[in-house]
């Protein structure tokens, strides 16, 4: 099982699977026109290759095997073996028996076991990817839902603020949360009834690295906008006011505007840096307790995004570590 486990884990396997999406969006541009000598697609049951001036790419399938396919077989053997078995054990009950019957006796029931534990950790192996493919499917949906309240919540705070420069950090976050909303869907809770037995290969040279454009869908006007409508217009909006705010303020505005919010935040601190932070010394002046400090970030929403989320459960040093990197 961990053989089966470790292959569809194995990082050429996840290349392989990204290849070929790679690969089919070229198979069609080449099968619109003629095929020659420099421009070529060609497939079989055991490789893909392909020729696109001078990039060339052969890939090695995988080798699979249907586990339920798989049981039936066994099953099947089994059951042919258990013929044998039971003609050699009334031989042997009754001494019908020669002196190979023995023998043949015990490797029969030495199949039967090995026969028994193949079926065994194929479903082993069946129970055990899906739950983790499942698991992975839930992190995923968990991910999405953090990411679209993170997002309305950033929207909120750009239509709010009136101030340019500080709104540059946020549409820039907001745009990349946009692009970590939608790589999410690209994981599905699809049953996985295979196994790998071998890993693909993969030979390629002057790979060609394809900027993929998405492509935008005219929407027909209709007399009442669906509220899909009305998101797509809100974000064509923000789209445009954030091209405006981008091109308003330069790099080193942003950076100045920054370095004042952090100054100002580090001044409502009685120490002056991480070493008079983490001091554990009560008696020392710049000394403050861990929930004293959390009460001040907690009171700065902008400081306290940047921390980490566990913030509040790290020690004092690490706290103290966390402001200063700011």
């Amino acid at each position: 099982m961990e053989n089966y486990l470790s292959n569809f884990n194995d990082p050429i396997y996840k290349e392989y699977l990204n290849k070929l999406q790679y690969v089919y969006s070229y198979k069609v541009k080449i099968l619109k026109k003629e095929q020659d000598e420099t421009r070529y697609y060609k497939e079989n049951a055991e490789t893909i290759e392909l020729k696109y001036n001078s990039m060339h790419i052969v890939i090695t399938k995988p080798k699979y095997k249907d586990i339920f396919k798989e049981i039936e077989l066994i099953k099947k053997e089994k059951k042919e073996l258990l013929v044998d078995y039971n003609n050699l054990q009334y031989k042997i009950l009754h001494d019908l028996n020669n002196q190979t019957d023995f023998k043949n006796y015990k490797e029969t029931i030495t199949k039967l076991k090995e026969l028994d534990n193949k079926v065994k950790e194929y479903l082993e192996y069946y129970i055990k990817i899906n739950e983790m493919n499942r698991n992975e499917y839930k992190e995923n949906l968990k991910k999405r839902n953090d990411i679209k309240t993170k997002k309305i919540e950033l929207y909120e705070d750009i239509l709010q603020e009136q101030d340019s420069i500080l709104n540059k950090k946020r549409i820039i976050d907001y745009l990349n949360f946009g692009n970590q909303y939608y790589s999410t869907f690209d994981k599905t809770e699809n049953l996985i009834d295979y196994v790998i037995v071998k890993l693909p290969e993969i030979e390629e040279k002057n790979i060609i690295k394809k900027k993929v454009k998405k492509e935008i869908q005219e929407i027909k006007p209709k007399l009442k906008k669906t509220d899909e409508e009305i998101e797509k217009e809100k974000r064509s909006k923000l789209k445009k006011k954030i091209k405006k705010k981008l091109n308003s303020k330069s790099q080193q505005d942003l950076n100045k505007l920054e370095k004042e919010v952090k100054d100002k935040f580090l001044k409502l601190f009685i120490f002056k840096n991480e070493k008079e932070c983490s001091d554990k010394k009560r008696t020392a002046e710049h000394y403050m307790k861990k929930p004293e400090i959390i009460d001040i970030i907690k009171r700065s929403k902008d400081i306290e995004k940047r921390l980490p989320e566990n913030y509040k459960t790290l020690s004092k040093p690490e706290i103290c570590k966390e402001i200063f990197k700011l």
